[in-house]
């Protein structure tokens, strides 16, 4: 007799002994043999068989989902691509945070507010060349307004070093700051204050100029 599939209290699993011809019979007739067994001893010994059937039946078994694998073409040239893909990526691991120390006054203490410099920018040491040129260049203005007269003659002649020396005593009796060098002082007396040079006698000089 086939093992009956349910098993519990309800139930007990026994072997039962089948004559050939009936069981050959049986199972061409497709006949449950343990259901056939069950209802005919409770015939024999009255008790509803079909009724307790029912309420002992068990539920199906809920099927399962069939799990679907993707499938890949090995003759997609694109397949080895897609595998790269597909493949999982390492996790990316949190960078921890550093924590920033601040350092406060003690309690009463006032915070110093640093004052702007005048003059300065985010260039400040461009702002700074240009104010001392233009400091130069005016003085360099004054000491030509005042201490130097322009003449329209041959013998109205300065020697280059006499004109920077008298410059340099200039600048100390004012103030000045820092003087000009000798090369940028010759380059702005020809350049911005059109003073003529002129070599006499092997010796660098200033013509058409001289001193008040």
């Amino acid at each position: 007799m086939p093992e009956k599939k349910e098993h519990g209290d309800q139930w007990r699993q026994i072997s039962v002994v089948i004559r050939a011809d009936i069981f050959l019979k049986a199972g061409e007739m497709g006949l449950d043999l343990s259901n056939e067994c069950n209802q005919a001893l409770a015939h024999l010994v009255g008790i509803d068989y079909r009724q307790q059937q029912i309420n002992d039946r068990a539920l199906p078994p809920k099927p399962q989902e069939p799990v679907i694998h993707p499938v890949i073409n090995a003759d997609d040239p694109a397949a080895i691509a897609k595998v790269m893909r597909t493949k999982r990526q390492p996790p990316v691991k949190p960078v921890p945070e550093i924590p920033v120390a601040m350092v406060l006054p003690p309690p009463g203490m006032d915070i110093p507010l640093q004052a702007p410099v005048q003059g300065l920018s985010p260039a400040g040491k461009r702002k700074a060349g240009v104010a001392d040129r233009k400091r130069k260049d005016d003085a360099l203005k004054k000491f030509v307004a005042t201490k130097i007269t322009r003449v329209d003659a041959d013998n109205a002649v300065i020697t280059k070093d006499d004109m920077y020396q008298a410059f340099t005593r200039w600048c100390r009796d004012h103030r000045c700051g820092a003087v000009p060098e000798r090369k940028a002082f010759a380059t702005l007396l020809k350049n911005k204050f059109a003073i003529t040079e002129k070599t006499i006698n092997s010796t660098p000089c200033w013509v058409n100029v001289q001193f008040r």
